[in-house]
């Protein structure tokens, strides 16, 4: 079975649907798009999301089949793409979908890498807002916690931050931390700017929902179409820059995922610093 995968990058547009990423320090555009599994979504460049700049939050996700991908639009960062969309202050990336069946709200504090803590205040706060989602009964997701996942995610975090390019490990499946789950893959990152602790953590996220408020997001409240394929609901930003992308809420609030993993880099408590988030699910 093809999948697709939905990207937002921080501060870059990429093909398909793209949803902004903002940062916490400096004004920073957002992104999120469509690529098919497997193949390349015009990112090398166009929209790699990262973005050398300050940082900024991005999101991906994939569902079966679903979108080819739009043009790209890019916001500064390493990645080309067209007219970049600001936004100031940490912004969370997209939130993948929402819909899990089970809906732990917990992860392990003891996983080997540290980040154990992060892991449930990922899941924990995620799974809070979809609960205040009110326009649509929304499930809460499960966290995919195995040491196997959380190293290639955590990796995908690093490699990211290495190259100075949210989600081009995402995008060209290097590594590919997917788990088997049919109805595709999407991905958040906190790119540049950001610190492993829990209050970093939550401005992330909490940037990333507070898209639902954008003028362009009103019709993404309670949409259940992938990738929010709904009226008035600009998942990628491209319908008018200036306003942002919609597709990290989109993700956050999404039906149609389960799980979601979330990955780090660096080590868990840095206040300073670089420190790349990424939230990957299915």
């Amino acid at each position: 079975m093809s999948h697709t995968k939905l990207v937002a990058l921080g501060g870059l547009l990429v093909l398909g649907i793209v949803a902004a990423c903002g940062s916490t320090a400096t004004t920073d555009p957002w992104e999120t798009t469509i690529v098919p599994e497997g193949g390349t979504d015009g990112r090398s460049g166009a929209d790699s999301g990262g973005s050398s700049g300050s940082s900024s939050t991005s999101s991906s996700s994939g569902s079966s089949g679903s979108s080819s991908g739009s043009g790209s639009s890019g916001s500064s960062g390493s990645s080309g793409g067209s007219g970049s969309t600001g936004s100031s202050g940490s912004s969370g990336s997209s939130g993948s979908s929402s819909g899990s069946s089970s809906g732990s709200s917990s992860g392990g504090t003891t996983d080997a890498d540290g980040f154990g803590a992060l892991r449930q205040e990922c899941i924990s706060k995620i799974n809070e807002y979809r609960a205040s989602e009110t326009a649509i009964k929304l499930s809460p997701y499960t966290l995919y916690d195995t040491a196997t996942t959380n190293t290639c995610v955590d990796t995908q975090a690093s490699n990211d931050e290495a190259k100075g390019s949210p989600h081009y490990s995402f995008i060209n499946n290097d590594p590919s931390c997917t788990w088997g789950q049919a109805s595709g893959f999407a991905q958040d990152e906190c790119p540049q700017g950001w610190t492993t602790t829990i209050a970093s953590l939550d401005a992330c996220l909490a940037s990333m929902w507070a898209e639902r408020n954008q003028a362009n997001c009103a019709g993404c409240i309670g949409c259940t179409a992938f990738g929010g394929a709904c009226p008035n609901c600009d998942y990628d930003g491209t319908a008018d820059p200036s306003l942002g992308e919609c597709g990290h809420y989109v993700n956050m609030s999404a039906s149609y995922f389960t799980q979601v993993a979330c990955g780090f880099a660096g080590t868990p408590g840095v206040t300073t610093g670089s420190n790349w988030m990424v939230q990957n699910f299915e």
